[in-house]
């Protein structure tokens, strides 16, 4: 059996075949995932970003041996994105990125007014980049376009809608909201009342459920049978963990890559003060939670090579941090996550020390959220298992090997979400049978 998997990701939309069998990946393809800028920020278009999903599926179904093995497909995606649909299921306007600032304003107020004093704000306090300051967004700024809209999704689950299922929010997505009792699994009402959001919210789904087939239409133009099951997925880096192999609490998953997710399961949502700071939510199974701290690491970082390293090859770039002191220069990201700042740099330090002293400081400010996500769970972890682009490279292991003090390990599928989504995709269809497909993994030296 094969099942495809896609990755709407940040930068890059990626679609895989995986055979069930052997848990090899048969075949890959990535492309940019379309974003549109204007005045008003950054945003993805819903219908560009399921085109890019298409023709990477055509891509990769056709180096198949035989089409007719595929059986399932699952999608992925960021969070906290909204894509408005109207009563035909068309989306209306863009979908305002998760990393753009629009919401930010209305969370606090929101939070400051209507919203601080709610029992889930109380229990859970918002992050000011979840779904529903969007919506508040759009309600104030744009309001002929939300009433358009009759229902909202996000961006994995309006692909998969876009290719025949049924339109839902897995619980995943939806722990990303701020409008999503993560206890009950349900939309708190008294929430959506007090942001006077005026639309259906999607119906709710665990992730790995099968909510339609492929629509017979694009069957014919992929060359697949009609039966394909299409699966809800979840957070591209809750997926990513699932397709790791994390099942345990006593793991500790990171997911480097434009953000740096540092994520482990619970077997209950944390309450009181160890609950303070760490995001929750329900993970992509039907029975488990999980504690989040999220660090825009790759954003740093490519702030700092774009101002010391522009067109610098990474090997030449790598060579020279290797090579160099940081000679006391200090780099630390505030407790807020969102601000870095150097100190106690010499007048005569050179590039490579400046980078290096970022990476370092990356390194320490993430061995510190491991160590209070270790706190709030109320147990050490065995091992930190690391996946995404940067752990390919030696010396990014190095440094964060030295920071944690503490078993770690590297994930050797170079995809990590889109295989997730895949293996997800063979969970919903073959149940148990799917339970020893998990990405490979080597210790790190």
């Amino acid at each position: 059996m094969v099942t495809l998997g896609i990755d709407v990701g940040t930068t890059h939309t990626k679609a895989l075949a995986l055979d069930t069998e052997s848990g090899r990946t048969l075949a890959l393809e990535s492309a940019p995932t379309p974003v549109v800028r204007d005045a008003d920020g950054e945003a993805h278009r819903p219908t560009q970003v399921l085109q890019t999903s298409l023709e990477l599926l055509e891509a990769v179904v056709r180096q198949l041996p035989n089409r007719a093995d595929v059986e399932a497909l699952c999608v992925a995606s960021v969070g906290e994105e909204v894509v408005l649909l109207d009563a035909a299921g068309a989306p209306i306007g863009d979908a305002i990125a998760w990393y753009d600032p629009r919401g930010l304003e209305e969370a606090a107020a929101f939070m400051a007014g209507p919203g601080g004093d709610l029992p889930l704000s109380l229990r859970r306090p918002p992050d000011a980049t979840f779904s529903i300051f969007k919506l508040i967004w759009i309600r104030t700024h744009a309001p002929e376009v939300l009433e358009r809209a009759t229902t909202w999704t996000d961006l994995g689950d309006y692909v998969l809608h876009g290719l025949g299922a049924e339109l839902v929010m897995d619980w995943s997505h939806a722990s990303r909201a701020g409008a999503f009792d993560i206890v009950d699994r349900a939309w708190d009402h008294d929430t959506i009342e007090a942001a006077e959001l005026h639309l259906r919210f999607p119906r709710l789904v665990p992730g790995r459920t099968v909510i339609g087939t492929l629509e017979p239409a694009l069957a014919e133009r992929l060359g697949l049978g009609a039966s394909v099951a299409l699966v809800s997925g979840g957070h591209d880096h809750l997926c990513a963990a699932y397709g790791a192999g994390v099942r345990s609490t006593r793991e500790l998953f990171l997911s480097a890559g434009t953000s740096e997710a540092h994520l482990s399961l619970l077997e209950a949502p944390l309450t009181g003060e160890a609950a303070r700071g760490v995001d929750q939510g329900c993970y992509v199974d039907d029975d488990t939670w999980y504690a989040h701290v999220n660090i825009h690491s790759g954003h740093f970082f490519q702030q700092w090579r774009a101002l010391l390293f522009d067109g610098v090859d990474d090997a030449a770039m790598y060579d020279a941090i290797a090579a160099a002191s940081t000679s006391g220069i200090c780099f630390d990201v505030t407790d807020d996550l969102r601000l870095g700042r150097l100190d106690s740099v010499p007048y005569d330090a050179g590039r490579a020390s400046l980078m290096r002293a970022v990476l370092e400081g990356l390194a320490r400010r993430s061995s510190v959220i491991i160590e209070r996500l270790e706190a709030a769970a109320g147990q050490p972890y065995e091992v930190v298992l690391a996946a995404g682009h940067p752990t390919r490279v030696p010396l990014w292991r190095e440094l964060r090997q030295q920071a944690y003090d503490r078993p770690m390990a590297r994930v050797t599928e170079p995809e990590t979400t889109a295989f997730g989504a895949a293996v997800m995709a063979a969970h919903a269809v073959q149940g148990e049978l799917a339970t020893d497909l998990v990405a490979g993994r080597e210790p790190s030296r």
